[in-house]
């Protein structure tokens, strides 16, 4: 009966429109203008559409959706029965049509929201552009199904209408009634995209970029052709699964390319059609070109692409509409070359500023220690296409005086806040080589692509040996490579895709002792004569913290180890003669003869070391005071029998700027 309708529906249809065209035309003959004959077929074309959709074959799938009322807002990759819903709406209007045929098309609706329906719903957008962009200040559509477009749908269908409401009668399908002046081109330039590399099964990525300006007027975009040209070595549709042009971020256009017969004669060149995206005038408006590429490509067919802009079709206020080309147009071209994926993966190990640096570690000569952070270093995947996931990481620890298994109770490895503490130890019996400590990840750390992960070595200490005060331990990771890590992105990362080392500084290990950091420095030159008497005063300031015992530093210059580094690094020999050393403190005197500075368990003093250098040469000297060492006991005796020291390191913490002297 549907069919038989129809049929009938149409047949009236013919017999009308043939009698208001027979009727049109056999009118007494007059002067008509082209405007006038053109007026007249577009009355006709409207009541033939009138015609029809009072016959059924318009808006008869929204007439079965609506009334309809959504309720929450639609994006890519929701899913759900409103979706059908929607997609069904769109349907009923051929202008926005989620796709002309398969998933989506007429009659083979989904539950899901993919680019095809975000590209039809923009088309929404563009159609009732008045309601829904111009009041949110937008100018191009955004594929999204939000509170605006959402409510202008449920408008017209809770009313039981179809997506092709009559919009104000004074608006044209261009939407020119928003355009204002008559727009010329000034300026079109196509330029590559931030990565010229685009791996296979990548997602809408961007392969180029088409600038566009336009004078005298706003423009609106209808048409674009968009060339893939590898030459004759490979057939784009072998290579591209979708096209899509972007503005502002958001898609307002997609093609599928993958399918041959979507190209033009010449087979590279995919026509985008019934467009609306506009440009005002002196502004220049940036048209993203992205593709996504097929998931599995051909070795064969992993090439290099040229990408162009052949042609773009374009209408003015007044509705005019002008077609640029080839030099009139752009000529310019984007490059893409299309790899393997995981190609352009990769993973860096680079120092990092959260290294502590080296210290006197506190721990028990009874108890374990508390976990001590040891070494710092970073994980860096700036320049990796995709994130990376770890398996296993293997860093390594070197000792002093005692073996790691000696020393070292337990071990973990945090990284970027995931705490690992499944470890094989390969070494750790003596202090000849590292100790090699690999860590399973066993994927529970994933670094995104383009981020700087901290990785901090802890370790916790046993029972300290009276014989082994003063042992260190430092951290370090080896030149990477696939012995060091195990990593994966696309595919399992290679050695020329890990690179990178890092070393900790060596900590000391004491049960009693000092804790030591720098204070200031500073170094002046004095001029006497401009030769033999000038010289240079160099100060180096520490505060020194005395735990588990009293510390006693000698007032003389035997508690201090310094020496003179020129500007090029070399250590200088300095003559005793020449020099004066004074060391100072804020603490008090104490211990025998009132001879050392005593500083009480607990307590932080300052101790200054300023030494007095005259080089007594005609030439001039640059040179810099590097501080060595800080020797202390905890008796206050003359016997050096209970002498610790301390080492100054790192040792750029601990010297003074280069001074000339006899400048």
């Amino acid at each position: 009966m549907q069919i038989a309708n129809t049929v009938a529906s149409k047949a009236i249809v013919a017999v009308v429109a043939a009698a208001m065209i027979f009727s049109a035309f056999a009118a007494p003959a007059k002067a008509q203008s082209v405007e006038e004959m053109q007026k007249m077929i577009n009355d006709l074309m409207a009541q033939i559409s009138a015609l029809q959709g009072q016959g059924g074959t318009s808006g008869s799938v929204a007439s079965g959706v609506c009334p309809f009322t959504w309720t929450r807002d639609l994006k890519t990759g929701a899913t759900g029965d409103d979706v059908m819903k929607l997609q069904q709406f769109l349907n009923s209007n051929a202008d926005t049509r989620v796709a002309a045929s398969g998933a989506g098309s007429v009659g083979a609706e989904t539950m899901y929201f993919g680019p095809a329906t975000a590209a039809a719903v923009s088309k929404f957008q563009v159609m009732h552009r008045a309601d829904i962009l111009t009041p949110a200040g937008l100018t191009n559509p955004t594929g999204f199904f939000g509170p605006s477009t959402r409510a202008k749908a449920n408008a017209l269908c809770v009313a039981g209408g179809a997506t092709d409401e009559d919009e104000d009668e004074d608006e044209d399908d261009n939407g020119s009634d928003e355009l204002q002046g008559e727009a010329d081109l000034q300026d079109a330039s196509l330029e590559d995209a931030s990565d010229d590399e685009v791996e296979e099964g990548s997602e809408d990525a961007e392969i180029a970029e088409l600038t566009v300006e336009f004078q005298d007027g706003d423009a609106s975009i209808s048409r674009l052709d968009v060339k893939l040209d590898s030459g004759d070595a490979t057939d784009a549709f072998d290579v591209f699964e979708t096209v899509s042009l972007w503005v502002d971020g958001d898609m307002v256009a997609e093609m599928t390319a993958d399918d041959e017969d979507e190209y033009q004669d010449d087979e590279k060149t995919l026509r985008f059609t019934g467009l609306d995206i506009v440009a005002l005038e002196d502004e220049e408006l940036v048209i993203t070109i992205g593709a996504t590429l097929q998931g599995s490509i051909d070795t064969q067919d992993q090439d290099n692409f040229t990408i162009s802009v052949p042609s773009m079709r374009y209408f003015d206020a007044d509705g005019v509409a002008e077609t640029v080309s080839g030099s009139d147009f752009t000529t310019d071209t984007a490059v893409v070359d299309v790899v393997e994926a995981g190609a352009e993966d990769e993973l860096t190990v680079k120092s990092s500023s959260e290294d502590p640096d080296a210290t006197t570690l506190q721990v028990e000569d009874d108890a374990k220690s508390d976990w001590y952070t040891v070494f710092v270093f970073d994980l860096d995947t700036e320049d990796s296409t995709n994130d990376i996931e770890l398996n296993t990481i293997s860093v390594k620890a070197s000792t002093t005086l005692a073996a790691y298994n000696t020393l070292v109770d337990d071990v973990e490895l945090v990284i970027d806040g995931v705490t690992i503490d499944d470890v094989t130890i390969v070494g750790g019996t003596n202090t000849a080589t590292a100790t090699t400590l690999t860590f399973d990840v066993d994927g529970d750390v994933t670094i995104d692509a383009g981020d700087r992960v901290s990785a901090e070595l802890k370790l916790r200490f046993k029972a300290l040996a009276s014989i082994n005060e003063g042992a260190t331990v430092k951290g370090s990771i080896a030149s990477l490579d696939t012995t060091v890590i195990d990593a994966e992105g696309a595919e399992t990362l290679e050695d020329p895709q890990l690179s990178g080392s890092a070393t900790g500084d060596e900590h000391t290990l004491r049960t009693t002792g000092v804790n030591v950091a720098a204070d200031s420095s500073s170094a002046v030159a004095t001029d006497v004569d401009g030769a033999d008497n000038d010289y240079g005063t160099y100060k180096i300031t520490l505060d020194v913290t005395a735990f588990e015992q009293d510390v006693f530093v000698p007032i003389n210059a035997a508690s201090t180890s310094w020496q003179l580094v020129g500007a090029n690094g070399n250590v200088l020999t300095v003559p005793s003669a020449s020099t004066t050393v004074v060391v100072e403190s804020s603490a008090d005197e104490g211990g025998a003869g009132d001879a050392f500075f005593e500083i009480n368990e607990g307590e932080t003093e300052t101790v200054t070391v300023t030494v007095t250098f005259t080089p007594g040469a005609t030439s001039p000297l640059a040179a810099r005071l590097q501080l060595v060492s800080l020797t202390f006991d905890n008796a206050g005796t003359v016997s050096s029998a209970n002498d610790q020291t301390w080492s100054a390191l790192p040792a750029n913490d601990y010297r003074t700027s280069v001074i000339t002297i006899q400048n």
